[in-house]
């Protein structure tokens, strides 16, 4: 969707009454500020997920405390 929207041209798969929805949500206050927090957030240096646990399983957590 990145690819098509920065495109400004619909892709054959899209039917043209969803393009002009897809166009309509795009031009939206929220969704431009939703992509700027989004950005912001991939750009931070601070890392990725706070979530670290990883696929430890309950039982070796356990084990760990």
């Amino acid at each position: 969707m990145h690819g098509i929207r920065n495109k400004g041209a619909p892709h054959g798969w899209i039917r043209e009454d969803l393009w002009a929805r897809l166009i309509e949500f795009w031009q939206q206050e929220d969704f431009k500020k939703l992509k700027q927090v989004n950005k912001r957030n991939r750009a931070s240096s601070t890392g990725g997920s706070l979530h670290t646990g990883g696929s430890t399983t309950y039982e070796a957590t356990r084990e760990r405390m």
